[in-house]
């Protein structure tokens, strides 16, 4: 054998074993972390997409997948959590019934798929044929389903061009986006509650070892009495230095005065002292809670120190 063969041979067994085992590696690894990310990056906000995708190792995974969840727990006293059964409930059942001959056939990466696991099941779903002008600017028959949400005054047309029972939204409009972006937090509530609660909105800041949160008081359920009127906050705040969770927190604002002076205020300002100690990028995850009506809303604060 020549030595030019010889070498020629080595390359070959060098990048056979390279083939054999590194892709392996990959497939294999982390596999119960891996699998949460694929479902529930459909539900996730972009800045916990981002620091999951920058998280160290396994054990910071398997943190950050409890705290995905408790933040979305509604009813933390107990031991279900009714947001994570109701997701679950959801990918199962698309995977099951909207499942497609294309790309993955995964159903909850369909577009009906992705639209039930964050909207759940429509109030109105009719299937009938309609027509569609094709590239060529004929008329052409096609498949359709509408699905109508009454609380959202939703009416979204999905359609099957080739009738191979491959549906498309046909439009991803700003009532449908911002639907979408109010689910992701909140999958599981009561109908009834949902009717009745107006969305608890705030704005966050952080200024001089401050984290600063402004409530407009239009968003606030108030506790009236004769000497005055009061309001009661849950605040969970969970805080990242570089994409790693260095700390988090539960604590308790009450606010009093007289009907008077709430009436002359636009906004609730609630603080929270925190020392920042590390130069770096901070993300606040901030929750609050209205004690009073029970509405609650999350917002993402980023902070370059």
């Amino acid at each position: 054998m020549s030595k030019i063969s010889g070498l020629i041979i080595v390359a070959i067994l060098a990048f056979t074993l390279v083939s054999c085992t590194s892709p392996r590696k990959k497939i294999e690894s982390e596999p119960y972390t891996d699998d949460f990310y694929e479902k529930t990056q459909l539900i996730m906000l972009k800045s916990e997409a981002k620091v999951y995708k920058h998280l160290p190792d396994q054990a910071a995974k398997e943190d950050f997948i409890e705290k995905f969840w408790k933040k979305r727990d509604p009813t933390p006293g107990t031991e279900e959590n009714e947001n994570k059964m109701e997701f679950e409930r959801r990918i199962e059942f698309v995977d099951q019934f909207f499942k497609e001959q294309v790309g993955s056939g995964r159903g909850w990466e369909t577009d009906r798929g992705k639209i039930y696991v964050l909207l759940g099941a429509p109030d109105e779903r009719t299937t009938g044929q309609g027509s569609t002008l094709d590239r060529f600017g004929q008329l052409k028959r096609v498949l359709k389903e509408i699905w109508v949400y009454n609380n959202y005054r939703l009416i979204l047309e999905f359609i099957d061009r080739d009738e191979l029972g491959v549906y498309r939204l046909r439009n991803w409009n700003m009532a449908l986006l911002r639907a979408i972006e109010q689910a992701k937090f909140k999958i599981y509530q009561e109908k009834e509650k949902e009717a009745e609660q107006e969305w608890l909105k705030f704005k966050p800041s952080f200024k001089n070892n401050e984290l600063i949160i402004l409530i407009p008081n239009k968003h606030i359920t108030f506790d009236e009495k004769e000497n005055g009127m009061s309001a009661h906050f849950k605040i969970n705040l969970y805080i990242y230095h570089n994409y790693k969770k260095v700390d988090e927190m539960e604590v308790t604002r009450d606010v009093s005065d007289s009907k008077e002076a709430f009436l002359n205020k636009k906004n609730i300002q609630l603080t929270i002292p925190y020392t920042l100690s590390t130069r770096g990028r901070y993300l606040f995850d901030i929750i609050v809670k209205d004690m009073i009506s029970g509405s609650s809303s999350r917002e993402m604060l980023n902070y370059k120190y």
